[in-house]
């Protein structure tokens, strides 16, 4: 089964339609391989979509230029394929038409318009990003071939779109642009052209905040049924106190009714005792004069 970040890359290529959109992807799938030279370009994913939507990016791009196609089949992974020029005059004829020195790529960045810069940085995240399925964690990250263009890349997306703020780490000697708020991670997938992906990340967002919410009130429902419970018994005991050392008669007769209420119902709320009185008690008036209870028992066991 594919994962949630192979899906999201599926959606993204599904929707690179118009021909400036795939003009501008096939830019950012060259700006992010990591084997992309003057004599080499090796374009590797295990993103099926990208599997076929590379061949008519090239075909529609330059036509003349020739690449050699390898599908490497794993055990328990998914399958890779590969397409490969090795061309030099092939690759440096393609680098014209897009605008790109193999030896800079930086520099091709702030070429990109506004216009463009959405379809490049989608091919840029297919080549070389990730996003982690939302029931773990929120982590959308691109391993950049260089430090020079991962710089590039958030400069230019912090000028087109600031709501997208791409942080920089070094990771095994990788420049990695990466982002951890779950909102602007939808905004990302949503601006990478995968709304579905996106969609699905807020869903899941507000399905943890909803379960969430909910442990808290049970955890504390459960905190006020333990206190109630602890409260009860400690009451017991002093009723049962004061019944063995001078009987309840010796209460007050405001206070034995509640004593005799409290014996036979030790778990009750406090709100629910005072119900069973007749007259009915309020809460705080049941809790008066338990308190009331205590300080006699007390003073029982003082003495």
């Amino acid at each position: 089964m594919a994962s949630f970040s192979n899906q999201t890359k599926q959606e993204i290529c599904g929707s690179i339609r118009k021909p400036a959109d795939r003009r501008a992807f096939l830019t950012g799938l060259l700006l992010g391989t990591r084997r992309f030279s003057a004599e080499e370009l090796v374009i590797q994913s295990e993103c099926e979509a990208l599997a076929g939507l590379f061949p008519q990016l090239i075909r529609t791009a330059a036509p003349e230029i020739r690449f050699d196609t390898e599908f490497r089949s794993r055990t328990g992974k998914l399958p890779v394929w590969c397409y490969s020029v090795h061309d030099a005059a092939e690759i440096r004829a393609l680098c014209s038409k897009l605008n790109i020195d193999a030896n800079d790529r930086a520099a091709a960045v702030s070429k990109l318009p506004a216009s463009a810069f959405a379809a490049a940085l989608a091919g840029c995240f297919v080549i070389c990003g990730s996003v982690t399925d939302p029931e773990r964690r929120y982590h959308l990250e691109m391993a950049m071939p260089d430090a020079a263009l991962a710089e590039a890349i958030r400069a230019q997306l912090e000028l087109f779109q600031p709501a997208i703020p791409l942080k920089i780490t070094v990771r095994k000697g990788d420049s990695v642009l990466y982002l951890k708020q779950n909102e602007q991670i939808c905004d990302a997938l949503t601006y990478f052209g995968a709304p579905n992906a996106s969609m699905a990340l807020a869903e899941q967002q507000v399905y943890k905040s909803f379960r969430s919410q909910t442990n808290r009130r049970m955890n504390c429902d459960l905190a006020n049924i333990d206190k109630t419970i602890a409260a009860g018994a400690q009451q017991v005991a002093d009723i049962e106190l004061i019944q063995q050392r001078a009987g309840l008669d010796s209460l007050p007769e405001t206070l034995q009714e509640i004593a005799s209420k409290r014996l036979s119902d030790p778990e009750a709320s406090l709100s629910d005792l005072g119900a069973q009185c007749n007259p009915p008690l309020s809460r705080s008036g049941v809790h008066h004069r338990m308190q009331r209870i205590s300080e006699i028992a007390k003073k029982l066991r003082e003495a």
